[in-house]
């Protein structure tokens, strides 16, 4: 139904934006450049992996070993 669609999709946003802030702000980069190009090129790839390198990387990969909730800071 029509309520349930609004209630997942507000579950959803609640969920993105509880996310890290910097992987977010590069998940809709990508969205944004793959809607141009589908091609990605050496240095998209390159900038995928800068994520790997965050203080909020590593505070979500230590919650996930620990089992608990990450605490992201947006570095």
């Amino acid at each position: 139904s029509e309520d349930e669609l609004v209630e997942d999709v507000a579950k959803t946003a609640a969920r993105i934006a509880a996310g890290p802030p910097l992987v977010n702000r590069w998940h809709k980069k990508f969205l944004r450049r793959l809607q141009r190009d589908p091609a990605l090129t050496e240095a998209d790839h390159d900038e995928h992996y800068l994520s790997f390198e965050t203080e909020d990387y590593r505070s979500g990969y230590r919650a996930f070993l620990d089992k608990t909730d990450p605490k992201f800071v947006g570095r």
